[in-house]
């Protein structure tokens, strides 16, 4: 049954309109398994590693990679080369490598906020508008292609994204109602934009990891504070002071930003075989302000 049809959301939803208020009515959607099946973040930077989409050495901003001599090494020897022949090389499969095992391992180790972060760096030199063309290139080829796999050498990742329908019908409603919407992501922000341009939502209502600037050109620096974890409150704070009605996430990450919320908590579970592994590793008791989506469905790309 879609999210939309929900008693306890649609009584919800009848209540908080039927106050009168000139304070805004503020919902929070996550975007990476919330609106889309997938990971747009993560897509980027594999777009990025398979087009060697790089100004910046990986060695000089990861200090403390392991193996920062090899990295260095491979990428000063790849980006000297003509680019046609970049990726063609026999070197480059252990770059990408490197890249993918560096992001993947701090991941595992609980370093979800600089794995993040890391990787978002990579986009240093670039000017804003060459990243949100590499954004929209990236997202266009995710939206088509089929819902499978590709290698980096021995290294396997996912392709392909999809609308998820009850996230979106959700956020739909949300918009007839007059919701103040905002998008908040641990992806970097120019990711995030095309995923949420379609459903209406504006730029400027969308949070995600940022770069500084120098000299009209981004910095590998990270703006703070970082949209992961307890920095999506803190992030979401900077825009609006009025904690959310509404959080619609997927993520035991976005625990503090279900917290934050005064109202309904919405879990996707668009990863887990049931929520119980959710509640249960958050140790979160269930309590009526959850509503859990426990199989959402995908949308066709022409559906999105």
């Amino acid at each position: 049954m879609p999210i939309t049809f929900s008693p306890e959301l649609q009584e919800y939803l009848r209540h908080v309109s039927s106050i009168p208020t000139s304070e805004p009515r503020v919902a929070v959607f996550d975007c990476d398994g919330t609106i889309i099946k997938g990971d747009i973040g993560e897509a980027m930077f594999y777009y990025q590693i398979e087009h060697f989409l790089l100004r910046v050495n990986p060695a000089n901003i990861w200090l403390d990679h392991p193996k920062r001599e090899e990295l260095d090494n491979l990428y000063t020897l790849l980006s000297s080369l003509p680019p046609e022949r970049r990726t063609q090389d026999r070197r480059y499969v252990s770059f990408a490598e490197m890249l993918l095992e560096w992001y993947f391992d701090q991941l595992a180790e609980g370093k979800t906020e600089k794995a993040c972060s890391d990787i978002v760096k990579l986009l240093g030199k670039f000017s804003e508008a060459e990243v949100q063309h590499i954004a929209l290139a990236t997202y266009n080829e995710e939206l088509v292609s089929p819902l499978t796999v590709k290698k980096f050498g021995k290294i396997t990742v996912p392709r392909g994204i999809r609308y998820i329908s009850e996230s979106v019908a959700l956020l739909k409603e949300l918009q007839q109602l007059r919701f103040d919407i905002w998008a908040i992501s641990g992806s970097n922000k120019w990711s995030v934009q095309p995923v949420f341009a379609p459903l209406g939502i504006p730029n400027d209502h969308i949070i995600g990891i940022d770069l500084q600037t120098a000299s009209n050109t981004l910095s590998p620096k990270v703006q703070t504070p970082i949209p992961v974890l307890e920095g999506k409150v803190e992030a979401l704070q900077i825009y609006t002071s009025h904690p959310p009605l509404i959080v619609v996430s997927d993520s035991i990450y976005d625990v503090p930003l279900f917290n934050y919320a005064s109202g309904k908590k919405i879990l996707i579970n668009s990863r887990m075989e049931t929520s119980y592994t959710f509640f249960k590793s958050a140790a979160i008791e269930q309590d009526e302000s959850w509503i859990v989506v426990e199989k959402p469905s995908f949308d066709n790309p022409e559906h999105a």
